[in-house]
């Protein structure tokens, strides 16, 4: 299988530039993602022409937002603070039926300002919450450890990951959402299919504390998986999770805060470990946060280096686990793309790096959901590559891969077409059963996400349990992305999705690469049968 390379460092300058346009317009916004034109050459053109187009595109950005001053940039992220932390404790990015926003490295024209969340989601987590009261817990005493004075370097705290060679199993990294119990319960969770769950979610509140509203949920969670050797993660942010992570980071007290209550939690819940989903540092994320773009990759490693110390202190602390949920290309820092982020692997356990949301209604044209390869695009292979390439090791990185697809309604017939890109229209179309209308808490506009879970598309007759298509819908695979699409011709939608033969070819990858495991998002996407998790299972083979 032959995977073509992005050249990352061109890329890495580009993405440099985003944070400061993002910041200076105001924006048109639809689905789960403001509509954004994802610069994108014709397939024609050469490899040199798509790079040189994508430079001259984001020169132009920078020079038309250079006269936007430092001062100006802290006064909207205050009123941004002031106006939206009543949404924090409320939201989830990555909504299972709405799924995710756009990749943070899909190089958008106009900031992703997404975090769509299911109307019947909600209304089921309103239900649960009524009747399971939350649970009041007793904060801990732990402290963080106090930064050293200004003269003296402090001691790092690490840990020993063994080598790749040591390793008894792969690993299988599940996020299992409370506001879907409904779906699937905490026992209904296949423990013997993974080897983490990650329970999302937490959210950081103004006052840098992490809460979360649904103990009932994760004590059930902790119980089943610990009886079938299963280690559960609170995973702490998300999408619309990460309004504050920038400034609690710059902030000794606000460390000490967030640490204090990640410990209560390992302590209180009995957990296995720390999941951090900060979206994103350095770039904007959801329109509600703040950030820093020269600073926020440095206070990260700080923070890290901080919770890891307090975990040493406790008595299994040998044991308990840091990963972080990234987007698909190393942190940025103030010169573009991090090359060196070797220091965070000595103090997290593993990272999961989220692989899709590649190509969407932000783009210009349609494409794949989450390319394993492709020349000229972000992808699932240069995007491993991209992190061994900065020193973080093969052997704690985790690809994700998505157990859900994205649709659009094409301008033109695709039935013929060998190629999965077209003009699309807006809106974005409704997607399954399960997709409805929703309002950003940001944005305040409204939209549907175009999202399919796979467990629908088989269930509502779009393939069968062959992967072949049912009419009147036509499935593709397209041999650059190794992934496949489905196409309507009736209604001219158009859906990028995965399934069983696309996750075989990544979780090849993954081998060959010798990667740490997978990761996915999310487990209740799947059929009742698990298709798609059973193909993961070969990772640990």
């Amino acid at each position: 299988m032959k995977i073509s390379t992005l050249c990352i460092i061109s890329l890495g300058l580009s993405l440099a530039v985003f944070g400061d346009a993002a910041r200076a317009k105001q924006h048109e916004h639809h689905n789960k993602q403001v509509d954004q034109h994802h610069h994108h050459a014709p397939k024609d053109h050469s490899h040199n022409d798509k790079q040189a187009n994508q430079h001259h595109h984001h020169r132009n950005q920078q020079a038309d937002d250079s006269h936007h001053k430092k001062q100006e940039d802290h006064s909207n992220n205050k009123k941004q603070q002031a106006d939206h932390s009543q949404h924090v404790k409320q939201q989830h990015h990555k909504n299972v039926d709405h799924s995710h926003q756009m990749n943070a490295d899909a190089i958008p024209s106009k900031p992703y300002k997404g975090g769509h969340q299911e109307q019947k989601d909600n209304k089921e987590k309103q239900e649960n919450l009524d009747k399971h009261p939350k649970e009041h817990k007793v904060p801990s005493d732990t402290v963080a450890s106090p930064p050293a004075p200004a003269n003296q370097q402090p001691q790092q705290p690490t840990f020993a990951p063994p080598p790749t060679s040591e390793r008894k199993e792969k690993m299988v990294v599940a996020y299992w959402t409370d506001w879907t119990s409904a779906a699937m319960s905490p026992e209904a969770i296949p423990f013997d299919k993974v080897t983490h769950v990650n329970y999302a979610f937490s959210v950081v509140g103004s006052d840098y504390r992490p809460v979360f509203e649904t103990d009932y949920l994760l004590n059930r969670v902790v119980r089943s998986a610990h009886l079938k050797g299963v280690k559960v993660l609170i995973s702490i942010g998300g999408w619309t999770g990460s309004q504050y992570f920038s400034p609690l980071s710059a902030s000794p007290r606000g460390r000490q805060t967030f640490v204090n209550g990640a410990i209560d939690f390992v302590k209180n819940y009995n957990l296995d470990g720390i999941d951090i989903d900060w979206e994103y540092p350095g770039r904007m994320g959801s329109a509600c946060n703040i950030y820093d773009t020269n600073n926020d990759a440095k206070n990260f490693l700080i923070l890290l280096q901080e919770l890891r110390a307090a975990m040493n202190q406790l008595p299994n602390g040998d044991r308990l686990e840091i990963s972080l949920a990234t987007r698909l290309l190393p942190f940025d820092g103030p010169n573009g793309m991090m090359k060196d982020v070797s220091e965070f692997a000595k103090v997290v356990n593993h990272i999961n790096v989220m692989a899709y949301d590649i190509n969407g209604s932000w783009g210009s044209v349609t494409g794949a959901n989450a390319p394993l390869g492709g020349e000229g695009q972000l992808t699932y292979a240069n995007g491993a590559q991209a992190w061994i390439d900065a020193g973080f090791p093969a052997s704690q990185i985790n690809m994700g891969v998505p157990f859900y697809g994205r649709s659009l309604t094409t301008k033109s017939d695709m039935t013929t077409s060998q190629s999965m890109e077209a003009p699309f229209i807006k809106p974005v179309p409704v997607g399954d059963n399960n997709d409805a209308m929703w309002t950003d808490p940001c944005e305040k506009e409204a939209s549907y996400s175009g999202v399919w879970k796979y467990k629908n598309l088989r269930e509502q007759g779009v393939v069968d349990q062959y992967g072949n298509a049912r009419a009147p819908w036509i499935r593709k695979f397209d041999k650059e992305s190794q992934t496949p699409w489905l196409f309507n011709p009736l209604t001219k939608q158009f859906i990028s999705y995965d399934d069983k033969e696309s996750l075989r070819l990544k979780v090849d990858y993954a081998k060959q690469k010798q990667l740490g495991g997978v990761m996915l998002w999310a487990i209740n996407q799947d059929t009742a049968d698990f298709e798609l998790l059973d193909v993961l299972q070969e990772i640990r083979r």
